[in-house]
């Protein structure tokens, strides 16, 4: 299996998984190539497999010699990928591979996401299949589908199939953590029919165009105060006199579990100069706050000779923008007693589509506990009914609440220190994974995650350091081996 001259040679079976698994389309609720991949690869190895109605995969590894009475364990990864790239980047995700460059120590993609959630993972475990040298107990590698858009596959998972009362998942990102606790999650959508009419403003149509916003993952950033491309674009927008423009559309965001780096609106204008001054003062407003790291966000009209002949009601445009003005983004709540640093509550304004006098608007909400969480719950609902919306939840997850007592987890952090001489950090993730979910059904297991160092996941960002996937995958097969 050949590989890029950009990738390390080391670990082999890794790095030629990865390249492959990025030559096969994997976009959310599209994983059946990959899927039938990973089904080809076992049947070469002639292991057993079991898919179930969902298309989840599990492939059935046999222990090691000496370890056939060992206990089994679980090794979970997911298919899917979030699917994002930079606007100048023309690619059909359906059909097309991903573009892999290096950059120092670093893999990147060529301006779209790069797979490596959870896609290194996956080539981990299915380096687990091929390489008889790896000592092991049974093994049954769970593939699931469909993760990044509500962790559909998880939900799917018949628990009568799987054997082992240890898990590890292998779909974190900060080498060095071992977590023990992830955020569960609920999304809701929000809907409104507003009353389209003939424009009077005569004078220019425009697009309001705001991007060059960081974006990334709604859970892992969150706490990162990164720019959201639809307030801004609203705050803008809020910021011009309302009978200076008329409203015909606005598009924003990518994905519940994305914040969102781009946006735009189209308006006709009364006076381009009002326009101008509105974004100046609301630009010069964020570059005040906004983290260094995201000051790199732009705003710009794109005068159109078109006058839009359809628009908003004054009454309605009014409302919508202060319904999104109102509307909560960010981070609402920190662990205050056990780890401050840990983001415990956040709400993500993550898509929002204003066209032919539909608004929706899609909102993703996580939390540890889930009765703190109760009280952001009536906050966006209560504003819903304020503002005369139609809104459903799409979608709930539960948490994965922190277990010290852990026996997996204490074999996992010994091993850690033996092989790097310091100790793992213990923590949980404000992100969503399987675990929760998959404990609920499979019963009390043992679970850790932990993976190699992939920054700016679910962003054209995404990038994972070459340093940490050799350790990674040593203490992988240090774990195993003492299973």
């Amino acid at each position: 299996m050949n590989i890029p001259s950009h990738f390390p040679s080391e670990p082999q079976k890794i790095w030629e998984y990865f390249h492959a698994i990025n030559q096969i389309p994997r976009p959310s609720r599209k994983e059946d190539k990959f899927r039938d991949y990973i089904l080809q690869e076992a049947t070469q190895l002639k292991l057993k497999t079991h898919t179930d109605e969902v298309g989840n995969i599990i492939v059935y590894v046999p222990a090691s010699k000496g370890y056939e009475n060992h206990e089994t364990v679980i090794i979970q990864n997911h298919m899917d990928m979030v699917t994002d790239a930079t606007p100048d980047r023309k690619i059909n995700f359906n059909t097309d591979p991903i573009v892999t460059l290096r950059e120092g120590e670093w893999i990147k993609a060529d301006r779209t996401t790069l797979g490596a959630d959870n896609g290194i993972g996956c080539a981990a475990a299915l380096s687990l299949m091929h390489d008889p040298s790896i000592e092991h107990p049974p093994l049954e590698l769970l593939f699931t589908m469909d993760e990044e858009t509500g962790l559909k596959g998880a939900w799917g998972v018949d628990a009568q199939f799987l054997k082992g009362k240890k898990m590890i998942n292998l779909d974190t990102e900060e080498w060095g953590s071992l977590y023990i606790g992830c955020a569960g999650g609920i999304d809701y959508d929000f809907k409104k029919t507003v009353e389209m009419v003939p424009a009077k403003i005569e004078t220019t149509g425009a697009k309001l165009v705001v991007g060059g916003f960081l974006g990334g993952h709604s859970g892992v950033d969150i706490h990162e105060q990164r720019g959201n491309a639809l307030k801004f674009l609203m705050d803008w927008l809020n910021s011009m006199p309302q009978d200076s423009f008329e409203l015909n559309e606005w598009r924003g965001g990518k994905a519940h579990n994305i914040i969102p780096r781009d946006a735009f609106a189209l308006v006709n204008l009364k006076d381009l100069k009002l326009a101008e001054a509105a974004l100046n003062t609301v630009t010069a407003r964020w570059n005040s706050f906004m983290p260094e790291s995201d000051r790199q966000f732009f705003g710009r009209i794109e005068q159109d000779a078109t006058i839009f002949s359809e628009v908003l009601t004054a009454k309605d445009q009014a409302s919508l923008i202060s319904f999104m003005m109102a509307f909560p983004h960010g981070v609402h709540a920190y662990d205050l007693a056990s780890n401050k640093e840990l983001v415990a509550l956040s709400n993500n304004l993550a898509i929002s589509l204003l066209v032919k006098g539909q608004f929706y608007l899609e909102s993703s909400l996580r939390f540890f506990d889930r009765g703190e969480c109760v009280g952001l719950e009536n906050q966006v609902t209560a504003l819903a009914h304020g503002f005369g919306m139609e809104f459903s939840k799409n979608g709930e997850y539960p948490s994965w609440k922190p277990v010290r007592e852990n026996k997996l987890l204490d074999l996992v952090a010994e091993k850690y220190q033996e092989l790097f001489q310091k100790k793992a950090k213990i923590t949980a993730i404000h992100a969503g994974l399987e675990c929760g979910i998959l404990r609920d059904k499979i019963g009390p297991i043992d679970a850790v995650s932990f993976g190699p160092t992939i920054m700016g996941a679910h962003s054209p960002q995404e990038r994972l350091h070459i340093p940490t996937v050799v350790p990674f995958w040593e203490l992988l097969k240090a774990v195993l081996k003492s299973l």
